[in-house]
This record gives structure tokens, C-alpha cells and sequence, in this order.
């Protein structure tokens, strides 16, 4: 069976995604739990924070400080990883868990530039 985000990643399954490149998919978790849930996923298939080399997760808190700014919410938002079955995770495919509380996601596709 394959991976749900993979699919996502590549147009096979429905997702609002709200900021891509060549790297990652940012796109809404389907059960939101603050007025911004947002998963950060990389494009190639890593299981678990553990097995996705160090660049790879630096590249992924660099896309969520961007986030943090082009939505105007350096005040309040939590970053979350889980991580294997008994952290919580139930999607095999390495993600971050970008939720804000600071207010609503109005823009559906944002414009922002990552190195």
C-alpha cells in the first residue's frame, strides 16, 4: 500500500496545499486541530524523523520559521514530530506538524522564498 502523503506529493490524492517546491509539500491536515494545522512533508520518502538525513530535517525547520513569518504568527505556533507508532505518528512519512492558534489560515496558496 502506498504512503498517503506520497500520493498527496504526487497529485494522486486531494490535499489544499498551500506552499510547494522542490523540496517539500505544505499542505492543511484534513482533522485541524488550531486555526492553522499545517504538515511541512518532504517530497522523498522518509519514514521517521530518524531515518531522514540531518540536512533534510534542517531544511524542514527552515521552511517552518518561513511559514511562521509569511503568516504573521511569530507569536504563538507549535512545531510537533512524532515520531514510530508509540510517538503517535500514524502516517509512515516523515512530516511537521505546524498549528497556530494566533488566528485562521486566509490564504490558500502562499508565496515565499526558501534557500
Amino acid at each position: 500500500m502506498e504512503c498517503v502523503f506520497c500520493s498527496i506529493i504526487a497529485g494522486r490524492e486531494s490535499a489544499e496545499i498551500v506552499f510547494e517546491n522542490d523540496r517539500v509539500v505544505v499542505f492543511e491536515d484534513h482533522r485541524p486541530q488550531a486555526g492553522i494545522h499545517l504538515l511541512v512533508c518532504p517530497r522523498t520518502h522518509y519514514p521517521t524523523f530518524l531515518d531522514a538525513p540531518p540536512e533534510e530535517i534542517g531544511y524542514l525547520f527552515k521552511v517552518c520559521r518561513k511559514l511562521a513569518e509569511t503568516l504573521e504568527v511569530r507569536s504563538g505556533f507549535r512545531l510537533m514530530i512524532n515520531n514510530g507508532p508509540q510517538g503517535g505518528q500514524i502516517v509512515n512519512h516523515l512530516h511537521v506538524h505546524f498549528l497556530s492558534w494566533v488566528k485562521s489560515l486566509e490564504t490558500k496558496k502562499l508565496t515565499m522564498m526558501v534557500d
